[in-house]
């Protein structure tokens, strides 16, 4: 049984020895030793040459410092429920207007559907209408009958334009 204790009292104390290193290798990427040892160096000297200046600033900062983290975990706590709050508020009304989009999109589809089917038609039924017409007109912008024989008779000619005949008049 107590061999058991010290094993295990022996891993709580690596445990504990390794998150130390690694607290102290996080501690150094963001302070450099140096500069640390330089504020350590620079508080003793206070601390020795002014005591009664060091103690009334260890006992300010050590009494003020659990309001000012209460007040700063307030409001970092406010502020992530503000945020969460805002979103889900925003997500909240994005789903009622989605509940208006989707009937109106399926209206609208609906009545488009419709009219381009309706266009369609009278494309398609125009052309076959056109195709039986008994008049037509050709490329050159004649007015032609077509008779049961097949024949075409001209009934009215396109004039020439207006630069087309100053063109000749030039010539």
């Amino acid at each position: 049984m107590a061999a058991n204790d010290v094993s295990s009292s022996e891993k709580a104390k690596a445990k504990a020895n390794d998150l130390l290193a690694y607290s102290q290798r996080q501690v150094d990427r963001v302070v450099h030793p140096t500069t640390r040892q330089k504020a350590y160096d620079y508080v003793h000297d206070l601390a020795i040459e002014k005591p009664v200046l060091f103690s009334f600033v260890a006992f300010q900062l050590t009494l003020s410092l659990a309001p000012v983290l209460l007040f700063a975990g307030f409001a970092a706590t406010t502020l992530v429920v503000s945020l969460l709050s805002g979103l889900l508020f925003s997500l909240f009304w994005i789903g009622i207007a989605l509940l208006l989009l989707v009937p109106t999109l399926f209206l609208t589809f609906s009545i488009a559907l419709l009219l381009w089917v309706w266009a369609a038609a009278a494309f398609f039924t125009g052309r076959w209408v056109y195709a039986r017409l008994p008049f037509g007109v050709e490329d050159d912008g004649k007015l032609v009958k077509k008779l049961p024989n097949g024949d075409r008779q001209v009934i009215f000619e396109k004039t020439p334009d207006i630069k087309e005949e100053a063109a000749k008049v030039k010539d």
